[in-house]
């Protein structure tokens, strides 16, 4: 579903965006010796859940700070990583955009920029990008920016919610003749999937 394509995964904070790409990311890791690499636009958070996978010596992971080291990352993987690279995740993908887009007029080419070298990285070199987008309200309120551009880039868009008490649920949302739904719990050993 998501390899060989760019997937963005959404959902409001706390249902396990982060555990779902480290989770996905790891089985790649493990599966190839083409490196992945995680990119985290929110400082070393991950590094606390990392422990719950594993990973393979060929991943990488790097923190960046702002829309322009973002880019900058990008343009160095798509320059003299791509032919080596199985999978590149970012988390999250409109972070900066949020803070920049009222103030920054390049803020938009930026996000555009950035999504249209992972696309053709996708297409050209098979590379599996997973994106998360950060969001703001709860439930039926929840609004991403940048979401039309996002999506515009995006092969999938995968929503994740809370089901009940610790379950949460994992849908298809784009597109939509993809029928999945998936029930999952983050436990001390990560992403857990519950039979259906």
């Amino acid at each position: 579903m998501v390899e060989g394509r760019v997937s963005l995964t959404y959902g409001e904070a706390g249902v396990g965006k982060t555990n779902i790409v480290l989770w996905l990311l790891s089985s790649m890791s493990t599966a190839t010796d083409r490196k992945v690499l995680y990119a985290s636009t929110e400082g070393p958070l991950y590094s606390a859940i990392l422990n719950r996978y594993r990973f393979s010596e060929n991943a990488l992971f790097v923190d960046v700070y702002d829309s322009n080291s973002l880019l900058q990352l990008i343009l160095n993987v798509y320059e003299n990583l791509r032919n080596d690279l199985k999978a590149i995740a970012i988390d999250t993908v409109n972070n900066f955009y949020r803070a920049e887009v009222n103030y920054d007029p390049s803020a938009s080419r930026v996000l555009n920029t950035i999504l249209a070298l992972l696309s053709d990285m996708s297409v050209n070199n098979g590379i599996t990008c997973l994106l998360v987008a950060q969001v703001s309200g709860f439930y039926d309120e929840i609004k991403m920016s940048g979401f039309h551009i996002l999506k515009y880039w995006c092969d999938n868009v995968i929503k994740l919610e809370r089901f009940k008490e610790n379950v949460r649920k994992l849908f298809i949302e784009f597109p939509r003749e993809i029928n999945l739904e998936m029930k999952y719990v983050i436990s001390s050993n990560g992403v857990e999937w519950l039979e259906q």
